[in-house]
């Protein structure tokens, strides 16, 4: 919830911090609407609203989105690997949660 606080509140500090990628308000958009989603989906994880083995697929998915956004812009590609670095470790961690989280009776 801290990461997507950070990108929903300051954005264009985080775009950045990521060398050759474009900056203006259509980014900035994008990045807060992500942490929006980050705010939310960590929300919903330590409320108990969606099991921890459910967040892996937000997750995994937002990786994909960006390894494919990477290989398919040059423009967006330092932003896109970055984010695709977090997203992977974000899943890897939702994994070991899933996996060492005992299920309530």
């Amino acid at each position: 919830m801290a990461w997507g606080t950070v990108l929903a509140a300051a954005p264009g500090a985080v775009l950045r911090r990521c060398p050759r990628t474009p900056a203006g308000t259509a980014a900035d958009a994008v990045v807060r609407v992500l942490g929006i989603r980050h705010v939310v989906q960590g929300l919903a994880t330590a409320t108990g609203v969606m099991p921890a083995a459910w967040s892996t697929a937000p997750d995994a998915l937002h990786g994909a989105t960006m390894a494919c956004l990477a290989l398919g812009s040059a423009r967006w590609r330092t932003a896109a690997c970055a984010d695709l670095a977090v997203a992977a470790a974000f899943t890897a961690g939702d994994l070991y949660a899933a996996r060492t989280t005992v299920p309530s009776a």
